[in-house]
């Protein structure tokens, strides 16, 4: 495969998870606000309440927490083709480039030889507002948690 194919289909592919990353919160926080809406405000018999209060919170945040790991993965997945680019465009080390392979692994730091200081690095000065969505969920999602356990043990 040319150099000019492959960073054409790393570049389509990064533009695919930047859409997903900014589309994953907006569906955590339409759904999961609908569902504790719907725990906090049907009327349910007082004999089930507690049941389908617990039950709802209890798959917003299941949900919330898929989600939050599918957008963790995506931005990580983001970093290493972002890296996989950098080396197309300064045509450094050409035999390793053919190799990499990160558009097809969940794991592209195997390829690319990240380390967790490059990582943190590029979340923090590249993909700042992808990471402040990312802490977002977090929040999020750890709420939803504490809710729920709130609403079983008090």
């Amino acid at each position: 495969m040319s150099l000019e194919r492959e960073y054409s289909e790393i570049s389509t592919d990064w533009r695919h998870r930047d859409n997903l990353t900014w589309q994953i919160p907006s569906i955590l926080i339409t759904i999961g606000g609908g569902l504790v809406a719907a725990a906090f405000l049907l009327e349910i018999d007082p004999q089930y309440l507690i049941l389908v209060r617990s039950t709802l919170l209890l798959f917003d945040a299941s949900l919330s927490l898929c989600l939050t790991h599918a957008l963790g993965q995506n931005i990580f997945y983001q970093v290493g083709s972002s890296k996989a680019l950098e080396f197309i465009e300064g045509k450094e080390n050409k035999e390793k480039v053919l190799r990499v392979k990160c558009r097809r692994i969940i794991n592209p730091k195997d390829d690319l030889d990240l380390s967790r200081k490059e990582i943190c690095k590029f979340l923090k000065h590249e993909l700042r507002g992808s990471t402040i969505l990312f802490i977002l969920c977090i929040i999020i999602t750890v709420s939803l948690f504490c809710l729920f356990f709130y609403l079983l043990f008090f």
